[in-house]
């Protein structure tokens, strides 16, 4: 099914080949759109299943955040019946002035973090600040796509590297 995957993401154009500024403030010669690929839910689903093949079974809760992970996250929550856990870029600044939505873990839950594409960590890292003060266990982060190799502080598995999709 991986191979699958990656010949409908070829299909689907979502690398972009040309220089674009990324959210870490640095630029790189073409941009990985998995967004572009959210859009068709075959394409969804596949990204979902593969995600799910390599999660520690015991999970009991999905994490993600901004565009990147969200879509991701439901599937797999809605899929498996696991808890869903919504991190905000920023923190509500009316009612309860929350960084978490929908499911707040705790020291009993264990929690995978997922995203669409790994570049420098930024995202995952912010991400991992936000839950360990919960006390859950952050069992690993996944992605779809590698494309970097910055340092977080658990375990990170993708499905893809950039590389096979050029």
């Amino acid at each position: 099914m991986r191979d699958e995957l990656i010949k409908k993401l070829q299909e689907l154009d979502i690398i972009y080949q040309n220089p674009v500024n990324l959210k870490n403030a640095g630029m790189a010669d073409f941009y990985v759109d998995i967004k572009k690929a959210y859009g068709d839910p075959g394409a969804l689903n596949m990204m979902a299943d593969e995600v799910w093949k390599r999660i520690d079974q015991s999970i009991t809760s999905i994490v993600a955040g901004g565009y990147g992970g969200l879509p991701l996250a439901t599937t797999l929550s809605f899929k498996h019946k696991i808890h869903l856990t919504l991190v905000r870029d920023k923190p509500k600044e009316h009612g309860k002035n929350n960084w978490i939505d929908g499911y707040i873990p705790n020291e009993k839950d264990k929690v995978a973090i997922v995203d669409d594409v790994f570049t420098t960590g930024g995202s995952l890292k912010k991400m991992i600040e936000i839950v360990e003060p919960t006390g859950a266990e952050i069992v690993g982060c996944y992605v779809v796509v590698k494309r970097g190799d910055g340092d977080i502080s658990c375990p990170l598995t993708h499905i893809l590297t950039s590389e096979e999709l050029v």
